[in-house]
């Protein structure tokens, strides 16, 4: 028996085009100009926009009255009537930025135009399972203090080392944070801090920063080589953030050592051979193996500044080791710029000179040019802020019924 067959038809999602569908898409299109430009005039939106003067104050007017822009003043100096001035609402939602590191856990609490309204460092404690605590108390602390609600926090973006794992839910190659890869810390977090909290690769989020609010400002192509407790690369082509395939774009960590001295460094599963030999305790056992007793990085280079001759080895292996590997990077991603990050990166002065003599020599191209981050120790922070705007932005719009 022949059964009649039926021609199956996905089904279509609905689609709003009208006046409804219009007025939100200018009322956003005006918000994110006024993000750039405020304060700013109707006559001034109309014309960067190319909408009429009555659109743009029907917008503002109704951006105002549901609480996302306000009024802040007039402009002078015109003849006629003065234009009233707008800007965006700050306090009409919030971001929250957390960095978390071998040693700090450092936090950041930013209103809706990016501008930090509190800001607070705690020491990452000895047993993981007091960290999630301690970012927990760390986030409720700058919310009390500026009397904020959590209601009112529309993104929360931790940057992390690692890679995160959507499918198994948990951190992969976040060896130098001991236990943080276990199952449940982030749905601990989850919990405390709510399911839509944004788990980001550290160094990423530095590179955004330094693109946002450092030397990278401009350049659409650079790496940031961050080094210090761990080591990676952050990634901008074509002025966006490149994490590869599956977040791993980047991690540096696990290539395989530079030549010398490779057979003194132990091969582990967990923490990529590499980095074993150009991070922070690398630098440290190399100095106590020449005499030097120091009980850091920093230490060391300190020293190196202060003319110890064991010092300057060091340093000098470190750059050898560190332009091996841009050795390798320079030549794939061609960048314009690669920026010195983290502990160590940023005694770039010591380093530079050996690095930018080593591609010379090698490379069949020419060296991109060099700058040491002038985002510091906040790095991570400002790329969390700039990641968490856009998405708090558009959940602002959301609660509103957009």
């Amino acid at each position: 028996m022949n059964l009649p067959t039926r021609k199956r038809t996905r089904p279509k999602p609905p689609v709003t085009r009208g006046p409804a569908f219009v007025r939100q898409g200018n009322e956003w299109a005006i918000y994110q100009h006024l993000l750039d430009l405020a304060p700013a005039s109707s006559p001034q939106l109309a014309e960067t926009i190319g909408l009429s003067k009555v659109t743009i104050s029907a917008a503002l007017n109704n951006l105002e009255r549901l609480g996302l822009v306000e009024q802040s003043g007039v402009r002078a100096g015109n003849a006629g009537r003065a234009p009233r001035l707008y800007a965006p609402r700050a306090d009409a939602g919030f971001v929250v930025a957390i960095d978390v590191g071998a040693e700090w856990i450092r936090g950041a609490l930013a209103d809706l135009t990016g501008r930090v309204v509190a800001r607070m460092d705690k020491r990452t404690p000895a047993r993981v399972a007091r960290l999630v605590a301690q970012i927990v108390e760390l986030v409720t602390t700058m919310l009390d203090e500026r009397g904020i609600q959590r209601d009112d926090v529309l993104a929360t973006v931790l940057g992390s080392p690692g890679v995160f794992d959507p499918e198994k839910g948990r951190l992969r190659l976040a060896a130098n944070l001991p236990g943080w890869e276990r199952t449940d810390l982030i749905s601990s977090l989850r919990d405390a801090l709510g399911a839509d909290i944004v788990i980001e690769n550290d160094i990423n989020l530095a590179a955004l920063g330094e693109q946002k609010h450092g030397i990278g400002r401009g350049v659409d192509n650079f790496v940031l080589m961050w080094v210090g407790t761990g080591i990676g690369i952050g990634i901008v082509t074509d002025g966006k953030l490149h994490r590869g395939a599956q977040g791993f774009a980047g991690e540096i960590a696990m290539l395989p050592p530079a030549p010398s001295g490779a057979d003194t460094l132990p091969a582990t599963r967990h923490r990529g051979l590499f980095e074993a030999q150009a991070a922070a305790k690398a630098i440290v056992a190399h100095a106590h193996r020449l005499g030097l007793h120091v009980a850091s990085a920093e230490d060391v280079f300190a020293a190196a500044h202060a003319g110890d001759r064991r010092a300057l080895e060091c340093v000098a292996d470190e750059a050898q080791h560190l332009a091996w590997a841009l050795a390798s990077i320079v030549p794939i991603l061609d960048p314009t710029l690669v920026v010195l990050a983290g502990g160590i990166g940023r005694n770039g002065t010591l380093l530079l000179p050996r690095i930018r003599e080593y591609l010379s020599e090698r490379l069949l191209m020419p060296v991109p040019d060099f700058a040491i981050s002038t985002t510091g120790t906040d790095g991570v922070l400002l790329g969390a802020i700039e990641q968490g705007l856009d998405h708090a932005r558009r959940r602002a719009f959301e609660r509103l019924g957009y």
